[in-house]
């Protein structure tokens, strides 16, 4: 039995249908569930000529990347079922590490995100947020496929 569900979700339909999965977990258990979505800061990017761009600047592209972050974060929480509460979280870094490090300070017991559906050949190749969440979360993982909902 699962008492605190983390699910993480990126706006893509696969991440919508571990939403929905984790969302009936929670429900048909009594956990608490955390929805949360990570999303990338820029270093301070350089033009061409190796000039930095101001402080300024990169500032207002940092906090559009955190507005687009929470408002499909809000998004996605819409769609869960009125009677169900969620925390909603949105962190800074990278994907796969922020949600093993959310799921290890929150006391997480069970971690539910979508499968891209790279397959392993394209995982090689690009990297998958799920495959190392998977390979180094303490506690268990639940990938899900869009296929697995829609059959």
């Amino acid at each position: 039995m699962f008492s605190k569900v983390l699910v993480a979700v990126d706006g893509s339909r696969n991440a919508r249908a571990a939403l929905h999965e984790a969302a009936d977990i929670a429900r048909t258990q009594g956990a608490s569930l955390t929805v949360m979505t990570v999303y990338r800061a820029l270093s301070p990017p350089l033009t061409p000529l190796d000039v930095p761009i101001p402080q300024t600047v990169y500032d207002e592209v940092v906090a559009a990347h955190v507005a687009a972050a929470e408002a499909q974060l809000s998004e996605d929480l819409s769609m869960l079922p009125q009677e169900l509460s969620a925390e909603a979280v949105v962190v800074e870094g990278s994907p796969a590490a922020a949600i093993l490090q959310r799921a290890a300070d929150g006391g997480h017991d069970l971690i539910v995100m979508g499968s891209r559906g790279h397959g392993d050949a394209a995982s090689i190749l690009l990297g998958s947020v799920s495959h190392d969440v998977l390979h180094h979360s303490r506690v268990p993982v639940l990938i899900v496929h869009l296929q697995d909902v829609e059959a």
